[in-house]
């Protein structure tokens, strides 16, 4: 089976390739037809696709979060690209191989390079001055190394794919190292301790793969009491650690979403979280406007207003 990736697509074309089912829904037409609403990924996009015959057979074998093989053509409705399936399989890991499936073409992840932004973190965390600060980061990002190199950040609004996690914390560090340059009375290691942890959290609040969902504890308590749960956990095994310096911490994660409104337990009430809360923000948005442009399917130099931001973005050339 020859791979044809989402981002190459074109209407009125016949595919025959693998995916990933992101979303899935039964739905029914005005005269009571059942179809079936997919959308579906690739490492290099997503595209909504529909299934009209055969969906009874179809609907209980296809499974969220799970490869499919698709055979079916590309059209063109209300100004977008859909898929309309002909058929639908599970892909079946031990024979599917041998006709081109590879997970690693199914799923998002990060275009950097996993081992330099790493590495990079690591250079940031000893060079930290404060031997508490810098005791607890190491063992945190020692335990967790793994599984911070391949989650996702958020399920939709920003770097949400594998690896996700590991380029917004990077961005947000090299954007601290600047900052605290410019604002030299702002205490540079809480700062770095503030974007490292902050989101730390994301770990038990998201289940990640080809379809990014919510654990259950993530639903009930959400991953700002789950970082800060992280962060106490590690606490305990560091003796005398200061109690003020785990207070300034806990508040760091505790206030990075900056509103009360915005579901922040917590508002920035020094000048170090209230610099993590504007530096996650930057990040935040800068990624959700690339997501405006890439995600837009119009013609001409702007964008539709369907994004994030409700506005028309310019596309064009500066």
């Amino acid at each position: 089976m020859s791979k044809t990736f989402i981002k190459d697509l074109k209407a009125d074309e016949y595919i025959k390739s693998y995916f990933g089912v992101a979303q899935k829904s039964v739905r029914k037409t005005q005269n009571n037809k059942m179809y079936l609403d997919l959308t579906i990924i690739d490492k290099t996009g997503k595209i909504n696709a529909k299934m009209w015959e055969n969906v009874k057979e179809a609907k209980d074998i296809i499974k969220v979060g799970s490869p499919v093989a698709i055979s079916g053509s590309v059209i063109l409705y209300s100004g977008k690209l859909q898929i309309k399936i002909y058929e639908i399989r599970p892909v079946s890991l031990k024979t599917d191989k041998d006709f081109g499936f590879e997970m690693s073409d199914i799923i998002q992840t990060s275009d950097k390079d996993i081992n330099k932004m790493w590495d990079s973190i690591q250079n940031k965390i000893d060079a930290i001055s404060d031997g508490y600060v810098k005791k607890i980061l190491s063992n945190i990002y020692t335990k967790y190394e793994e599984n911070i190199k391949t989650h996702p950040a958020a399920m939709v609004l920003h770097h949400s794919f594998q690896g996700g996690l590991l380029e917004h914390t990077y961005n947000m560090v090299c954007l601290a190292d600047s900052i605290c340059n410019v604002y030299p009375e702002a205490n540079r290691d809480l700062v770095i301790a503030g974007v490292l942890l902050h989101d730390i959290g994301k770990l038990r609040e998201l289940r990640p793969g080809i379809s990014i969902s919510y654990t259950d504890s993530g639903n009930f308590i959400g991953h700002l009491v789950m970082g800060r749960d992280i962060f106490l956990e590690e606490c305990k095994d560091i003796s005398g650690f200061p109690e003020d310096l785990r207070m300034k911490i806990e508040h760091l994660i505790l206030s990075h979403q900056g509103k009360l409104e915005w579901a922040s337990p917590r508002e920035p009430q020094f000048l170090e979280a209230m610099l993590v809360f504007h530096i996650d923000e930057m990040d935040t948005r800068v990624a959700q406007f690339h997501l405006a442009i890439k995600n837009d399917e119009s013609e001409g130099n702007w964008t539709d207003r369907h994004n994030y931001f409700n506005r028309n973005f310019y596309k064009g050339k500066i």
